[in-house]
């Protein structure tokens, strides 16, 4: 729009140009005429000369008149064709009949943005799916910073309290929040002077996010002293992996909490150190982790397949694909995987996978039973759409949607002071390596 108003103005200014050039030609001709008699010769050559400009400007009028003539009759020709093309179904003109309808006719107020989002919300709704649905703006950027894995900000857990305060409840290691002087428990009441006391968590993040590199003042309170700390934004990298050493053995322990694009970087530095430490057995840990990416999963697999195995199997409405590995193997050691009702998507693909691939031990309790996937599509308000569109089964065909990856070991874990599940692996890890 912008593009064409420009052109607009310019065309207007061409326009009144020319209007003020052919005032001031003719303001000369009138001055010329006091000053002078004019002969009859001039005024023949002066209306000869007149006629030849008119009939120019006729004759360049016509062909810009034809020009846009076609131009205009080619555009409602396409729209037209558009309208009444096949593809469209008549319930979709229907509802669009119905938009406008409601538009131009309801009684009381209503919002058109919102109008059209429970339009899209119906729809969805309707395929009675669970894994598909319509998340709005603020939904979808939450998922998104979690699954891209990094943003720009202080690196910082914010979180409302019972008193209904936002508080920094937990830091990043060598985060900008750490090297500001920021400290857990913290009470927030001010971003860059603007009392934010009545927000809450997501929209003090909000505030807090911004562009790399620039500063941001926040004002907290601590220990009742109110204080403002200048806190340069930077990009922190969310982790999804943690790690250890299990306490007198030589098992590795890492811990997945979702797969996001850059988990697979982080296992691997987290392999790496365990792997320099001596470990020479690993306990995979994916309990509560409700999935992510499934190129991410798949890339934690593959470190431990040999090349040519198959990861999974993609089910497109009965075209069944066979995704395998085109790397070599990064990992040989003895694995187990933990999980538990909570553990779904990709994190079943990986304990079937590695199960079905390496002999992985599997303990803990049977997962959730996700076994379909989901197309995530942006909209341009900046909400989501997500919908299913295959379904995966293990490496040997066999189905997880709805059923679920039993372990091999059924470990509950009654006492939250004693990991039940992790010692069960680390003695069947033991025991399998005598």
């Amino acid at each position: 729009m912008e593009e064409v108003k420009d052109k607009e103005k310019k065309k207007t200014t061409t326009r009144r140009k020319k209007v003020e050039s052919n005032d001031n030609i003719k303001e000369k001709v009138l001055e010329e005429k006091e000053n002078k008699k004019v002969t009859k010769k001039d005024k023949k050559e002066e209306n000869k000369s007149s006629t030849n400009f008119n009939l120019i400007e006729v004759i360049i009028i016509m062909i810009i008149t034809a020009v846009f003539g076609i131009l205009i009759g080619s555009c409602v020709t396409y729209f037209r064709d558009d309208i009444n093309n096949e593809n469209v179904p008549d319930s979709f003109k229907e509802f669009v009949d119905v938009y406008n309808d409601l538009v131009s006719e309801y009684y009381f107020d209503l919002d058109e943005s919102k109008l059209i989002e429970a339009g899209i919300k119906g729809m969805l709704q309707y395929l009675d799916d669970p894994h598909s649905s319509y998340l709005d703006y603020d939904d979808s950027s939450s998922l998104n910073l979690e699954l891209e894995g990094e943003y720009v900000g202080m690196g910082a857990t914010i979180t409302v309290e019972k008193d209904g305060y936002v508080y920094i409840s937990d830091m990043f290691v060598n985060s900008p929040a750490a090297n500001a002087g920021f400290k857990v428990g913290d009470r927030i009441i001010a971003v860059d002077g603007e009392k934010v006391t009545d927000k809450n968590a997501v929209e003090v993040s909000y505030k807090v996010k911004g562009q790399e590199g620039t500063g941001v003042d926040i004002t907290i309170v601590r220990d009742g002293v109110e204080q403002t700390i200048r806190l340069i934004r930077a990009k922190v990298e969310i982790p999804s992996v943690s790690y250890k050493v299990v306490k007198n053995t030589n098992t590795g322990y890492i811990k997945i909490d979702i797969f996001a694009k850059n988990t697979p970087e982080q296992f691997k530095r987290a392999m790496n150190e365990l792997n320099a430490q001596g470990v020479d057995s690993l306990i995979i840990d994916v309990r509560d982790n409700s999935g992510g990416y499934l190129s991410s999963a798949e890339k934690i697999i593959s470190y431990f397949l040999d090349k040519g195995d198959i990861i999974y199997q993609l089910d497109s409405k009965g075209v069944i694909e066979k995704v395998k590995n085109t790397n070599e193997k990064l990992y040989d050691l003895p694995v187990a995987v933990i999980t538990n009702k909570m553990s779904a998507s990709a994190s079943e693909i990986l304990a079937i996978s590695l199960k079905e691939n390496i002999d992985a031990v599997l303990i803990g309790q049977i997962t959730f039973g996700k076994g379909t996937v989901q197309k995530a599509v942006r909209l341009e308000s900046g909400a989501m759409i997500k919908y299913t569109i295959q379904e995966w089964l293990s490496p040997n065909g066999n189905k997880i949607n709805l059923v679920g990856v039993k372990p091999d070991y059924e470990v509950g874990n009654a006492d939250e002071h004693y990991d039940a599940q992790v010692q069960k692996a680390v003695a069947v890890l033991k025991n399998n390596k005598k």
